[in-house]
Parts: C-alpha cells; sequence; structure tokens
C-alpha cells in the first residue's frame, strides 16, 4: 500500500539521513529521470519499505505493507518535532553547530530494529561505514534472504570460523556468537534493557561482551532512542580538539549537555554528517 505523508525538506531528507552514520540499511534505489522522482528504500528488522517525493503532490509516498506502516511511522520518529530543536540550535552562539545544520537539514534520529542495531554497532567497532555495510549485507545474504537481518537463534550455532569467512567481521564474530546465543538462552533481554532509564540501561549494556562505551551509547541512541546519548567516535574527537579545541573533553560534554539537553544525540549527528561531508 502506498501512505502519504506531506514533509518539509527540514523536516525530512533521506540522503543526509542515511549518510550521517546511523543506519547502514537505507539507500537510494534509483536516481529519477524525465521528471520521474528518487526513490529510497529501507529495511530493518521484518520490516521494508520504498519511498520517494511525489512531484505531483510535493508529498512522501511511502510504499509497504499495510501492518508495517505504524513501525515505519515510529522508525522515522515522525512524532517528533525536530523544527523545535533546530529553532534552539539557530538562537545559539555556536557557529559550528549553526553551520551543521545549515548542511544537515532533514536529519532525524531513527528508532530501528533493536536486535539489528545491537548487533550491526557490535560489526561497526573499529571499522569504518562501507565495511559494516558489506558485513551486514553478507550475513543477510547468507543466513536470510537477502533483505531482513538474521536472527540470534540462527547467528548463536553458526560455526566462528564459517562466521568470519568473508564477512570481514574478525574477532567481532565471537562477540556476536556470544550475544546471540545470550539471547536464545534468555540470558540477554534486549527489549528489557531498552525500557530501563538511562543509566541502568548504560550500564547493562557495558556488561556484555564486546560493547564498549562508544557501541553502547550508539546503540543508546540509535536503537533505545535515548536523545541525551551522545556516541564518541574517531569524527567527534576530532571535531572536539579542532572545531572546540578551547573546551577539554569534560567541558565540552558539560557545554553539550547543558544547553542541548534533551537532544544531545541529535547535536552529534548533525556535527558528525557536517564534518564528515568537509
Amino acid at each position: 500500500m502506498v501512505f502519504t505523508k506531506q514533509l518539509t525538506a527540514e523536516e525530512f531528507n533521506p540522503e543526509v539521513i542515511m549518510n550521517s552514520g546511523q543506519v547502514f540499511r537505507m539507500k537510494r534505489e534509483t536516481v529519477g529521470a524525465d521528471g520521474m522522482p528518487d526513490t529510497y528504500s529501507a529495511y530493518s528488522g521484518d520490516n521494508d519499505v520504498y519511498f520517494y517525493l511525489n512531484k505531483e503532490t510535493d508529498m512522501w509516498d511511502f510504499v509497504c505493507q499495510e501492518s508495517q506502516w505504524d513501525f515505519w511511522q515510529n522508525y522515522f520518529d515522525f512524532s517528533t518535532d525536530y523544527t523545535a530543536f533546530n529553532d534552539a540550535i539557530r538562537k545559539s552562539q555556536d557557529r559550528f553547530l549553526k553551520d551543521a545544520l545549515k548542511d544537515s537539514f532533514g536529519m532525524r534520529i531513527l528508532r530501528q530494529d533493536l536486535w539489528e542495531v545491537f548487533i550491526s554497532y557490535v560489526i561497526s567497532q573499529n571499522n569504518n561505514i562501507p565495511k559494516i555495510k558489506k558485513s551486514i549485507q553478507t550475513l543477510s545474504d547468507r543466513y536470510s534472504d537477502g533483505i531482513h537481518f538474521p536472527k540470534p537463534d540462527v547467528l548463536a550455532y553458526i560455526p566462528q570460523d564459517e562466521l568470519t569467512n568473508g564477512t570481514a567481521l574478525g574477532y567481532r564474530a565471537d562477540y556476536i556468537i556470544g550475544i546471540s546465543k545470550a539471547v536464545c538462552e534468555g540470558a540477554l533481554d534486549i527489549e528489557a534493557i531498552s525500557r530501563l532509564d538511562y543509566q541502568e540501561a548504560l550500564n547493562s549494556l557495558l556488561d556484555i561482551k564486546g560493547i564498549g562505551p562508544k557501541v553502547a551509547n550508539c546503540i543508546m541512541l540509535y536503537g533505545f532512542h535515548f536523545m541525551e546519548s551522545y556516541p564518541i567516535d574517531t569524527w567527534m574527537k576530532k571535531i572536539i580538539s579542532e572545531d572546540y579545541k578551547d573546551y577539554s573533553k569534560e567541558s565540552y560534554m558539560s557545554y553539550i549537555n547543558e544547553n542541548y539537553s534533551g537532544f544531545q544525540g541529535y547535536v552529534q549527528q548533525l556535527q558528525f554528517y557536517h564534518k564528515r561531508k568537509k
């Protein structure tokens, strides 16, 4: 079915979202020609959607199963007013962040499938985006239908030698098997962790083998949707040292938490996208 949504360029830009480092399975499927729009796709868990800007109505059309539409509305976080976040940034004195906002119109923080985002960010550690995408697609091709991400009861029982062969997972395969087994055995309940308060959820993630502070904060933001999470990777360290060099790391985080409380993770995504694009 086709579902229609009125969204301004400030509210929704898939090119920005899919290149922001938060998602690995959203892409542009076709480039529009002869007046036809660009077409995009996204996959998350058991769900898949195609979407495009309808040039006749100037509205976004989303094509998915009727039973999945609620999932996708939640996935794109359509209930959150990102323009209000942007208005607060526009009123700030932060020149780098204001430039980042101009460069990143249409950014949103996605609410991704918990299992898929969990394993995706285990794969992401000490890794780059093209390799992460390739590993995820290889897993989906080899252990699912090529579209949907493989389930824990599949990944849990793959021999480690097989899981590392041709997937570029390396040492991460051990973590993936361990986490998958813990889920299958009931020792790890990702859904339950996502319902804890911020600090309890973070501590629970850090207790899991294979999850450090950066990965935990990514899961907190892109899976659990704790908007106060602010993942710090190599790019963010670069931003702090080059664009906020008058701050120590501690004073910088105090600045972010005090001035952008409740949407720190959104600020991080704007900065990350802008710095990589530059």
